[in-house]
């Protein structure tokens, strides 16, 4: 009995590990991933496509937002966060920026190796007005983003992807000095 107890133990603990080590793309599919991904980066200019990434997300992911695979959470709340920039009222921009901000609330932290998950909350982070109070967040998040850059972590972001990331924070990002030249190097010549 005592071996039993032993052997169901040791393999609840793998399950629990296998869990815990899925990456936050797991569950994504590929081509939904590549849709989002690809239309992201022209949702701050336009509310068309705002609108029609969170419409995809929802006609293609379960009603539970808490079923969604982790990445696309992140993508739906920083695109909620955007939403906060094409309201058309104070108050409205207001709300929807929160809601994408509380959207986010844990997900770079039950997923610290995801350098997608991060670099959403960062670029929103960063991006926002400093009464959000959102830049000692962007600043902690940029420190993480560095460490994984140079370690080359999350082989699950393709390297065209995470060098755009490098590009958008050099670009945008206000990095200090010494950050720059990290940056810069894992750039290359």
């Amino acid at each position: 009995m005592r071996t039993v107890l032993i052997l169901l133990a040791l393999a609840l603990s793998g399950a629990v590990r296998a869990d815990a080590a899925d990456p936050a793309d797991a569950g994504a599919a590929p081509e939904l991933l590549e849709q989002v991904r690809a239309g992201f980066g022209q949702a701050s200019e336009s509310i068309v496509t705002t609108r029609e990434l969170l419409r995809l997300l929802a006609a293609e992911l379960p009603g539970d937002r808490a079923a969604w695979p982790p990445v696309l959470r992140a993508y739906h709340a920083a695109l909620q966060a955007v939403m906060g920039k094409h309201a058309l009222g104070p108050w409205q921009k207001y709300r929807r920026v929160k809601v994408g901000l509380a959207e986010f609330d844990g997900l770079a932290e039950a997923f610290p190796d995801s350098l997608e998950i991060r670099m959403l909350r960062y670029s929103t982070c960063r991006q926002l007005p400093e009464f959000f109070g959102t830049h000692p967040q962007a600043a902690a998040d940029l420190a993480a983003l560095l460490d994984m850059f140079e370690r080359n972590a999350d082989s699950n972001v393709p390297a065209p992807l995470r060098h755009g990331y490098i590009r958008w924070i050099l670009d945008h990002g206000q990095p200090a000095p010494g950050q720059r030249t990290r940056l810069e190097k894992l750039l290359g010549p």
